[in-house]
This record gives C-alpha cells, structure tokens and sequence, in this order.
C-alpha cells in the first residue's frame, strides 16, 4: 500500500500490527458497556499528547471532573495540558447552574447545530490533530430530529478530512434498538472511514474482553479479535 499519514494509538501490540490510524479519518469504536471502549481512546489522546499534539474531547455522558479522574487513574494528568490549551475539553453533558462552571472546559448543547460547527471550526484553528466524541448515541437519537443527525455526520466527516483531524466517536451498543436508532447507526456506520468492535466474552470460565478492526481504511489490518486486559497502564494485548 502506499504510504499513509498515521497516528499511533498508545497501545502496544496494536501499532506494531497495524502502524497506527490513518490521520483525517473518523472511526466507530462500537460495543457493550465495560468492554474498553473509553480507555482505547483515553490511550489515543494520551499518545497524541506525548507526541506533542493538540487534542479534545467532548463528553456526553458525565461531567468532565469525572473524565479528569479517569485519566490520573492511569498515570495520565491531563491537567497541565488542560492549562496550556494543549488538551481542550468540550461537554455537551448537561451541566446545571447550581454548581460551578470549570475555567478549561467549553459548555455546548447538542442539539445547537451551528454552535456546535463554530467549535469544531475553533478546535481546526487550534490545531487539534485528535478528537474523542462519546458516547450514549442512543439518547441523542431520540432527542435530535432524524434530519438533523444526518447533517452532523456529514459535517464530521467533511470536518475530519479537511482539517487532518482524526475522530474517534464511542458508540454503546445496547441488545434491543428501535427502527430509528437501527436507521441512524446504519447511517453512521456507513460514513465511517475506521470500525472498531469491542466484545466480552467468556473463555475458560473466565470473562474476556477483546476488539476486532471489522474496517480500516488505507491500513493493511487483521480482522480476527484480539484479546486484552485493562491494566494500571490502561490497555495491553499479548498478556
């Protein structure tokens, strides 16, 4: 293949199998609750960070202290990247005005379209090379107009590619979905340049959790799961 402009994901193993992701491209990291979903793009951010990136990420489902002390759970303080513009925190996670707004973080409704492009167009400016959106896409499918998601996906997608900005979005995959949230993943699916597949699954009497790459674009990858634990370290396979 011909030679691409890659972005390694921190996870060993990983990168010495496939190179790293294609740099502009959008990717799915799909599957259950507590299959690592989250800390395969804590990993992400974290190297683009120890590569001398500028990253973001836009959390959905909690308050960003939250994903601060998710970090540090694993040796990654965040905070000083936070406090030279080098890790820009963005939550779209409701936030309520009884309690203090943080100073790093940059408050945004969803459902706001055109406030939601003038920060994608500021984060371009920043420079930011990596982007981390998640997750609970099925609240927002019910809460948006079907018409609606369809705009913010292709604006994503024309987002990450004309910017050199490499997304990872957290999608939980819940056992039961409606006829809406089967259209839109569907959709969403089908604009994605990279899916990645997240499983727990029991071997030898004991739970394991293991990803599979089901599309990569321009990167020559396996399509077989490979298992990995969740250690202090964050993710390692091969153990």
């Amino acid at each position: 293949m011909h030679e691409v402009d890659l972005q390694a994901t921190g996870i060993r193993g990983l990168d010495e199998i496939i190179g790293g992701i294609p740099r502009g491209s959008r990717s799915l990291l799909l599957g259950p609750p507590g299959a690592g979903k989250r800390v395969f793009a804590m990993s992400f951010i974290w190297a683009g960070l120890q590569a001398g990136e500028t990253v973001a990420w836009d959390v959905y489902d909690r308050p960003w202290t939250q994903m601060r002390r998710y970090f540090q759970s694993f040796g990654w303080d965040i905070t000083r990247y936070e406090k030279d513009s080098r890790f820009i925190p963005i939550q779209a996670f409701p936030h309520h005005d009884e309690y203090k707004r943080d100073p790093y973080v940059r408050y945004f409704a969803l459902a706001d379209f055109e406030e939601m492009k003038r920060i994608d167009l500021e984060l371009s400016k920043a420079g930011v090379t990596r982007f981390v959106f998640g997750d609970s896409y099925e609240h927002i499918f019910h809460e948006l107009p079907e018409k609606n998601w369809h705009e913010i996906e292709q604006w994503t997608v024309n987002w990450c590619h004309h910017s050199r900005m490499t997304n990872f979005d957290i999608v939980h995959e819940s056992r039961e979905r409606d006829a809406l949230v089967n259209r839109l993943i569907d959709f969403t699916l089908m604009l994605a340049n990279n899916i990645i597949r997240f499983r727990i699954r029991e071997v030898n009497m004991r739970l394991q959790r293991e990803f599979r790459i089901e599309k990569m674009e321009c990167v020559s990858h396996p399509i077989d799961w490979i298992p990995f634990q969740i250690t202090k370290k964050g993710i390692e396979i091969g153990i």
